[in-house]
């Protein structure tokens, strides 16, 4: 399918499903917005305050209406989305569609998504600004899942998920036309730890990932470890998480502890510490409140 007429299909979808729900839903607004302040971090007392001309940096913003929603990233818009019962709609500030974990990616820029869930299938749909384009689908057989990507670049690549209960073994493979593209493989599998009284399921993941360009061949190892959202008191929940990568013989370890705790109705403290590699220790303080 041509790129133009990709574009004409996309757009057509969105102006008629878009306005069948403005005309819907326009009279049962109801807004929600989340804004979240760095309160300080290592590099002192209200980042990105000018203290020549003092000025809280805008925080990024969430708002929802219905089944619509929008967001900020560092203040600029960032998106909006449409979410029907069969697919959510999206406009992107900036976006891309890369194969899987596997890189062939198409150039960020903005651009419009559908993602649909017809089940066992569901389809994604990405057009941008630059007539790039990348197409997907998933089918669930009910005991694995099959899936397979392609974007304007020429690549495209293929996905088998398996879970066996907690566990779940993941297989990729990607490949492109273009000069240098690589011919890359991943095998990860990921097991779930669920925990008594925690608010949502920890993991740990092992995945190897193997490029034949550039020469010699591009080789990774990760080994990850996530603790989710486990509660303290009524009132604050704890998280960490630990990464350490291996790629060409060269290893490095990250590590991410969180605290956030409820002040009052709708208004949250977060304080994040992180460290990575040989890096020092950074760290911040944020208030998030929900209107």
């Amino acid at each position: 399918m041509k790129k133009g007429l990709i574009g004409v299909v996309v757009l057509a979808f969105v102006a008629l499903v878009c306005g069948t729900a403005f005309a819907a839903t326009f009279h049962e607004v109801d807004i929600e917005a989340t804004l979240e302040w760095t309160i300080f971090d290592q590099d002192g007392f209200m980042p990105g305050t000018s203290y020549d001309a003092p000025a809280l940096a805008a925080p990024d913003l969430t708002i929802t209406a219905g089944p619509w929603s929008a967001g900020t990233d560092d203040g600029d818009w960032d998106y909006f989305k449409y979410t029907a019962e069969m697919a959510t709609i999206g406009l992107h500030a900036a976006t891309s569609y890369e194969i899987y974990d596997l890189g062939h990616d198409i150039t960020e820029t903005q651009g419009i998504t559908v993602e649909a869930d017809m089940e066992p299938l569901s389809l994604d749909i990405l057009y941008t600004g630059d007539e790039e384009y990348g197409v997907g689908g998933t089918y669930d057989t009910g005991l694995l899942s099959i899936g397979a990507k392609y974007n304007s670049t020429e690549a495209y690549g293929v996905q088998l998920e398996y879970p066996i209960d907690d566990f779940t073994l993941t297989g990729q493979y990607a490949t492109g036309r273009l000069p240098g593209a690589t011919t890359a493989y991943l095998v990860k599998g990921a097991y779930a730890l669920t925990m008594e009284n925690a608010t949502d399921d920890s993991e740990i993941t092992l995945s190897y990932m193997v490029s034949d360009f550039p020469f010699p061949s591009f080789e990774s190892t990760t080994i990850e470890a996530e603790l989710v959202d486990y509660p303290v008191t009524a009132t604050t929940l704890v998280g960490a998480s630990v990464s350490s990568v291996e790629t060409g013989g060269v290893s490095t370890t990250s590590y991410t502890g969180t605290s956030e705790t409820t002040l009052v109705e709708g208004v949250t403290f977060t304080l994040e510490v992180g460290k990575v590699g040989a890096a020092d220790v950074t760290y911040s303080g944020m208030v998030g409140i929900s209107l």
